[in-house]
């Protein structure tokens, strides 16, 4: 009977658009798993989410972006850092009270490493060195500021947009100590690919669901952002 209960009250909730509700956007999640290699980075996050994600009538009170400044050698083209500072730019300018940009780092290191196969005219060589990138601060930030809201009561549901099961140790600790708090994961991965929404994090979702690329692309930002110079680059067009 309690149970029972308990279940109706959380429908009545979420289906009346009641609850206090926070977006934590895994930025980089966001676009190796769904925007890459397509014109659809010019995103709207916050009609994104409320109107295609949440409840027709949420009450979203700020969508979290974190994300971190590209380095100009990890870019195919020279002109990415300043389309993605063009990008933050709007979204700040649309949006200065309800979506806050969380910025961590790019670390490049040139480590060496195994060939899986050898190469045929070099034999020899069975190492090389590579530019990797590590994008720091991101998980932590985004870990922290979900955990700190929660003990502050901040919010009656929190929503992580990522696939990234670094974490799970936030989803779980949400779930005990926090129980009276609704955890949705919206995972931002292709559904032609054979790629799943996390179990490590799905286990301790209320509910979970995959981003639809129809939505991303009509929730596109304004072609020129009002008030300001500011509008999408070519290359997003």
């Amino acid at each position: 009977m309690l149970l029972g209960l308990r279940a109706a009250f959380w429908r009545l909730r979420f289906l009346g658009g009641l609850m206090r509700t926070k977006v934590f956007v895994d930025g980089y999640n966001l676009y190796y798993g769904l925007l890459r290699g397509t014109r659809l980075k010019w995103l709207d996050l916050v009609a994104l989410f409320e109107r295609y994600v949440l409840h027709p009538s949420p009450n979203l009170l700020e969508v979290r972006y974190y994300t971190a400044p590209v380095l100009a050698k990890m870019c195919d083209s020279a002109e990415s850092a300043r389309r993605q500072r063009i990008y933050l730019q709007a979204l700040r300018t649309l949006y200065p009270m309800r979506l806050q940009i969380v910025e961590g780092r790019m670390a490049a290191t040139k480590p060496f490493l195994r060939l899986v196969s050898p190469i045929n005219e070099t034999p020899e060589i069975d190492r090389v060195q590579v530019y990797d990138f590590t994008e720091k601060k991101t998980d932590v930030n985004l870990a922290c500021d979900m955990l700190n809201g929660a003990w502050k009561g901040e919010f009656e549901q929190v929503v992580v947009c990522s696939n990234d099961s670094d974490l799970e140790a936030a989803f779980a600790s949400i779930r005990k100590y926090h129980p009276q708090i609704r955890l949705g994961l919206v995972a931002p991965i292709a559904r032609a690919e054979a790629r799943y929404i996390a179990s490590d994090l799905k286990q301790y979702a209320h509910w979970s669901k995959i981003l639809s690329k129809s939505h991303i692309a009509q929730s596109q930002l304004p072609e020129r952002i009002p008030g300001l110079g500011i509008r999408r680059p070519d290359a997003w067009a």
